[in-house]
């Protein structure tokens, strides 16, 4: 984002990108606006990047934001933020939920065409707390089904990766042992789950190969991310 030594610095070219992007502070964009009325120069430069950018949202197909999207954004932004870590007393799982849940979140932007809601009504960041090993899930409540895709990170030889769902106050479940070298996944909630997403965790376990022997995370946990509803 610029500060007055960017804008000072004479270089209109990132002067011009950082408005197209609306980068920058109001008062900044104002006197970038006031000069484009008599600087052809600046004017041509904020053409360039406007095209620039239009290119990389041109092949991005429309799509209608959901009725509720609006008024959660609202609602959230009326909300006093207050963070502490959850305690599920869940034996192997407990002691990484309060760290790791400070990994954030990203919105989910699949690279695979195989899947893509256009519109989660949940979505996470699964992630190591050093981002050792990261995935990025979406949740579809039309379809029932949890879109998963593999971001980095790996797994010792003879070992797999288990995925679980930890509804509030609730045992884990399994979602998927993850298949090796698979980029993204979709599954199908179960019905009964579907309605405990909201302030629910995914958690990824390393288990012997196949998955844990137990039906309970057996391993140590790698990677957890709170699902949060957009």
């Amino acid at each position: 984002m610029s500060d007055e030594d960017t804008i000072g610095d004479g270089d209109d070219r990132i002067l011009a990108a950082e408005y197209v992007l609306g980068l920058l502070s109001p008062a900044d964009m104002r006197g970038v606006e006031d000069r484009l009325g008599g600087d052809a120069a600046l004017r041509s430069e904020v053409a360039q990047w406007q095209e620039t950018f239009v290119t990389f949202t041109d092949p991005i197909p429309e799509v209608t934001p959901p009725e509720h999207l609006w008024p959660a954004i609202t609602r959230d932004l009326d909300t006093p933020v207050t963070t502490r870590p959850r305690r599920f007393g869940l034996g192997v799982l407990g002691y990484a939920l309060g760290g790791v849940l400070a990994a954030g979140l990203a919105w989910v932007a699949f690279d695979s065409g195989v899947m893509r809601p256009a519109a989660p009504e949940y979505q996470a960041r699964i992630a190591a707390e050093d981002d050792s090993l990261v995935f990025e899930a979406a949740f579809d409540a039309d379809t029932g089904q949890l879109a998963l895709q593999y971001r980095t990170g790996g797994h010792a030889p003879g070992t797999s990766l288990e995925f679980w769902l930890i509804a509030e106050g609730q045992a884990p479940v399994s979602v998927i042992v993850w298949p090796d070298g698979s980029q993204a996944e979709t599954v199908e909630l179960p019905s009964d789950l579907t309605g405990q997403l909201t302030g629910a965790v995914l958690a990824i376990s390393e288990e012997p190969a196949g998955g844990s022997p137990t039906g309970q995370p057996t391993g140590p946990v790698r990677a957890v991310g709170p699902l949060q509803g957009v």
